[in-house]
């Protein structure tokens, strides 16, 4: 019973702590998830499963952030401007 009521504490938390977030932070963190993904070589069979859990951060991220429009556009700027990163980074520029 302990172990389920301290889960149950922890998710609680965790959650509450994402509420304070602002979209720029939640942002960040999805983008810094795509960045220790994408920075794995290529060959090693962790990085496509890296890829995917960061995909799924990206979509858990979106859920809390999309009724709330602010939070959406910064959320949106963060990734936008996280990708444009990787990819200059990808081509060597």
């Amino acid at each position: 019973m302990k172990k389920v009521f301290l889960l149950a504490l922890t998710v609680s938390l965790l959650t509450a702590c994402d509420k304070g977030k602002s979209g720029t932070q939640i942002g960040q963190d999805v983008c810094d998830c795509s960045k220790k993904a994408n920075a794995i070589d290529a060959a090693d069979p962790k990085r496509t499963a890296a890829q995917d859990d960061c995909a799924k951060k990206q979509v858990e991220a979106w859920n809390k952030v999309k009724d709330d429009q602010k939070k959406a556009d910064e959320f949106n700027k963060v990734l936008s401007d996280c990708a444009s990163e990787q990819i200059k980074k990808a081509f060597g520029q």
